[in-house]
């Protein structure tokens, strides 16, 4: 199954956008300017945020900061956003609809439509592991604001089953013997385990301390597939 550029590329090696500006593009709530200098000054103020947010912190970044950083007066920000946490909502809303759009496309593909159980249980711990290893900052940033704002906590949990459901799809299709409702439930509650797990080993600053909680460890990723594909009775 080939999705990664580089073959036989670790698990948490998918190559995702990067382009904070292309993020945006699939929020609702992002008018994209008609002239190119204000569509420049809107790159460098989104992708000033994203650094500074995901560095600093939401609550310790200052819209004055974002305006140093992006080389544009304080009122061009507010232009375009009412307050930073417009800018943030606007943010999070087109990350995740642009991460969900590559997360569909990857499991709607010919490579998994033709993959193996096995194969799909990696696509699913390498969609988490690389989403992490390559957006920790913002994710960090994301889930600790999803413990104090239920709407940032819904659509994450939505965006989750989601994720779950398109690998739970693909495997009911490769297991037919198996009972459907009971494999949906397990996919499920792995994705729910591990992703928690990863969540965990990225959410202090400085990382988690402890002993093979590194998301940038290939081990990491490596002993997740081993429990994975036994709770799910997939052989190894």
């Amino acid at each position: 199954m080939k999705l990664h550029q580089v073959p036989h590329a670790p698990l948490g090696s998918i190559s995702f956008e990067q382009d904070p500006v292309r993020w945006m593009e699939g929020s609702e709530t992002f008018t994209r300017p008609q002239q190119q200098r204000s569509r420049d000054s809107l790159k460098r103020i989104v992708t000033s945020a994203v650094a500074l947010f995901s560095r600093d912190g939401f609550d310790a970044t200052r819209v004055s900061d974002i305006a140093k950083d992006a080389c544009v007066p304080v009122g061009t920000v507010y232009q375009h956003f009412a307050d930073k946490e417009a800018l943030l909502a606007a943010i999070v809303a087109g990350y995740r609809a642009c991460r969900m759009l590559e997360i569909e496309k990857l499991c709607t593909s010919s490579e998994a439509m033709a993959a193996s159980p096995r194969q799909l249980v990696e696509l699913h711990l390498d969609i988490v592991f690389s989403a992490f290893s390559g957006d920790a900052g913002l994710l960090r940033l994301i889930e600790r604001k999803r413990l104090e704002d239920v709407h940032v906590h819904r659509d994450q949990s939505m965006a989750n089953d989601i994720v779950a459901g398109l690998i739970a799809d693909r495997l009911v299709e490769k297991l037919p013997d198996r009972d459907p409702d009971e494999l949906r439930r397990q996919v499920h509650y792995a994705h729910s385990i591990i992703r928690g797990a990863v969540v965990w080993s990225v959410l202090p600053r400085g990382g988690e301390l402890g002993h093979g909680l590194k998301v940038t460890d290939t081990a990491f990723a490596s002993e997740a597939l081993k429990m994975a594909l036994r709770y799910l009775g997939i052989d190894d």
